[in-house]
């Protein structure tokens, strides 16, 4: 079964590289004038539709606002943060969200932490 993964906030780049490494169903949320990505998604998750992980790409405080806000939408949904602000990490753990510190911009060192997450959170037997 293919794992769905739930984009917002995160950059096109680090999305068409995850699209391109196959094996997962890759569901974006962008950002509209009227709407943020990650309300989107709380909406969809609200629909019953179910993600094997979700990833907020969100910088700083606007990233935190959205975790928390995911959280509050499904308190079982795993969710990696993408920031690139170590200073936020006991924030993330607090919410019990991974996190996962990008420093400079590195493409593929970014999907290689959100591989490792969706591997690990698979070895767990998946999410409910």
């Amino acid at each position: 079964m293919t794992k769905s993964i739930a984009l917002c906030g995160v950059q096109d780049e680090i999305a068409h590289a995850l699209e391109r490494h196959g094996g997962y169903k890759i569901l974006p949320f962008g950002d509209e004038p009227e709407r943020r990505g990650d309300v989107k998604l709380g909406y969809f998750l609200r629909d019953g539709s179910l993600v094997e992980l979700a990833v907020v790409g969100y910088p700083g405080a606007k990233g935190l606002a959205a975790c928390d806000y995911l959280r509050t939408q499904n308190c079982e949904l795993p969710i990696l943060w993408l920031c690139d602000r170590q200073e936020f990490e006991p924030e993330a753990k607090r919410l019990g969200i991974g996190f996962c510190g990008t420093g400079p911009p590195n493409t593929e060192q970014t999907i290689q932490g959100i591989l490792k997450t969706i591997n690990m959170r698979g070895s767990e037997g998946g999410t409910k």
